[in-house]
């Protein structure tokens, strides 16, 4: 996640960027371990910059340790001439991460990303340039270390446009009518039994895997997931859970195909409401039969759950679709392409042609012209040879809202977004880069 309200006119060249990893201090016999000063204080500006009450030590030592585990870089902007009587300089005016995880372009395609996460920046410190210099440095070090896609999931919509990153997946936050159960038209498949959380230790990243590998538009998830999963990380704190429930599918032979973590609402909630916290199904009849295990609650009248795909096909396992409403759909996944013909390579395509592709880019990471030819499913990309004019011209970050497929080339030609040389040549690019159902995400980071 990410926030900032910058918008930055200067350079801030009088601000010290440091960049570490989150450090923690020599344990002594059976001592909980602490995090050193810097990344206390790392961890303090963040929950300040997001509106939230500071994590006591031991939070911020178990969330320290997952941002280890996935590699994450931290960087922190400190203003050491600060006048008394302002914060301790030690507390970075602003913050900002990135770590790798893999995406799912398509095709069972799993391309390593650089993904960018809790941007922060003070209010004091708007408009120097501190944003602009942060981000800037960080898709340099994605480039030179060959990586052709950046992402991030942004809290406000107009901010990263103008780095070149485009809003590429989209998640639907659904309420269920359970009320006498859910009747699910098609007959049971195998089992779904409770569990234990701290049980899916290593049952649900392996699940979620198999979820990832054949998913268009996931990426890989966090440690921190796991221990959500395991009720290790509360929703709102960072600290052990223990009104999390658990549940796992069963296939006919034994063999788990998905798993749900979920809490209770409370009784003052009206209707009376089962929360889903984590879904992950492995095959279609799994997701069919963890619904089913959700609607089979005693006097639970509604589910509420957060990441339903644009397409679910939750309606139509109901016998009356009319249960299931969307209350609100937003963007999850914003993507930056950096390295064009590494990512069009990487990318799946709805059928075999060719395109001249003509890219701006602000930045110039990505800005050129290119030959684009599909045969068999596989993109050959090459710069062009000549000026001459292209069949379809775009911003690049329009290119990261095209690139999973979650939106169309028409729709953006119909907004006027971007521009195609000829009736025939949009038709083209429609038919080229258009793809079959919704790009799908589960989780943010």
């Amino acid at each position: 996640m990410t926030t900032t309200n910058t918008n930055p006119t200067t350079e801030a060249t009088a601000l010290r960027h440091e960049i570490f990893s989150a450090g923690f201090l020599p344990a002594a016999g059976d001592a909980e371990p602490q995090v050193d000063q810097r990344t206390a204080d790392w961890f303090r500006a963040v929950r300040t910059g997001f509106h939230e009450q500071p994590y006591t030590a031991p939070e911020v030592a178990r969330l320290a340790g997952t941002y280890q585990v996935d590699g994450r870089v931290l960087v922190g902007v400190y203003d050491d001439e600060a006048p008394a009587p302002s914060l301790d300089a030690g507390i970075p005016v602003a913050t900002f991460a990135e770590f790798r995880k893999t995406l799912n372009t398509g095709a069972g395609n799993l391309v390593e990303s650089h993904l960018i996460t809790v941007v922060t920046v003070r209010p004091s410190h708007r408009r120097r340039g501190i944003l602009r210099r942060m981000m800037t440095d960080s898709l340099d070090r994605a480039r030179d270390a060959g990586l052709p896609i950046a992402a991030l999931t942004a809290s406000e919509a107009t901010i990263y446009g103008r780095f070149g990153f485009g809003p590429a997946t989209t998640l639907d936050s659904v309420r269920v009518d359970v009320k006498g159960g859910l009747p699910l038209v098609a007959p049971p498949e195998g089992q779904v039994v409770a569990v234990d959380p701290a049980s899916l230790q290593e049952l649900a990243p392996a699940l979620f895997e198999r979820f990832h590998a054949s998913h268009r538009g996931s990426i890989g998830r966090q440690e921190a997931y796991t221990l959500r999963a395991t009720g290790r990380l509360a929703e709102d704190a960072a600290k052990d859970d223990p009104t999390l429930r658990a549940a796992v599918h069963l296939d006919d032979e034994g063999t788990p195909q998905g798993f749900l973590t979920y809490s209770f609402a409370g009784w003052n909630t009206s209707p009376v409401t089962m929360k889903v916290r984590d879904l992950v199904a492995a095959t279609a009849a799994a997701r069919r039969e963890l619904w089913r295990y959700l609607g089979a609650h005693d006097l639970v009248e509604r589910v509420e759950y957060g990441a339903a795909a644009p397409d679910d096909a939750l309606p139509w396992m109901i016998d009356d679709p009319r249960r299931v409403t969307v209350t609100e759909t937003e963007d999850l996944l914003w993507l930056r392409i950096l390295d064009v013909p590494a990512a069009l390579r990487a990318r799946q395509y709805g059928a075999d042609g060719s395109l001249r592709l003509r890219v701006t880019d602000a930045l110039g990471y990505a800005d050129g012209t290119w030959e684009v030819s599909v045969a068999g499913g596989t993109a050959r990309v090459d710069a062009a040879a000549d000026a001459g004019p292209a069949d379809l011209e775009l911003d690049v970050a329009l290119l990261g809202s095209l690139y999973l497929g979650g939106t169309s080339v028409r729709a953006l030609a119909e907004a006027g977004r971007l521009r195609a040389s000829s009736d025939e040549a949009l038709a083209r690019a429609c038919t080229l880069l258009d793809l079959p159902g919704a790009p799908y995400a589960i989780n943010g980071f």
